[in-house]
């Protein structure tokens, strides 16, 4: 008898966890996946600047969202719908960083020092700029567009 109670208890505790665990994996406020219609903003901004991608998933972190588009395009935004980073490095359509998004002293710099070389990501906050070359040469520079270190 205590067998079986025992063995009903085990299975009782296996199925409540395995439909735990299927709830989570399923509901977007606990996976931090959220509906892309709930972001106008990134869909407006995926269609003006990434017009051959849409949006596939879009991850709410602690302090942005992070955004999948279907050509592999990874974006960044903050909570106010400013775009922080752009990853075309993987996309299997845009080999480069919209030319429209990037500051004209950064582009101005890049076609000077590195002529044959795009900006396959580029990575902005308060205190400086940083981009990636297609040749995996990484650029830095502060708020005022200064070169500050280069790897």
């Amino acid at each position: 008898m205590k067998k079986s109670i025992f063995t009903l208890a085990i299975a009782a505790i296996m199925c409540f966890g395995m439909t735990s665990t299927m709830y989570a994996s399923t509901n977007p406020a606990e996976t931090g996946i959220e509906a892309n219609d709930n972001h106008p903003k990134i869909t407006e901004f995926v269609a003006k600047y990434f017009p051959q991608a849409t949006v596939l998933s879009v991850m709410r972190d602690d302090n942005e969202y992070e955004v999948m588009l279907s050509d592999y395009t990874k974006l960044d935004f903050t909570l106010k719908y400013d775009w922080k980073k752009i990853d075309c490095e993987h996309s299997t359509v845009y080999t480069a960083v919209p030319a429209e998004l990037v500051p004209a002293q950064i582009s101005n710099y890049v076609k000077t020092s590195f002529p044959n070389q795009s900006i396959v990501k580029i990575d902005k906050d308060r205190r400086d700029w940083e981009i990636e070359l297609a040749n995996d040469m990484e650029l830095k520079f502060d708020k005022s567009f200064n070169l500050i270190e280069m790897d």
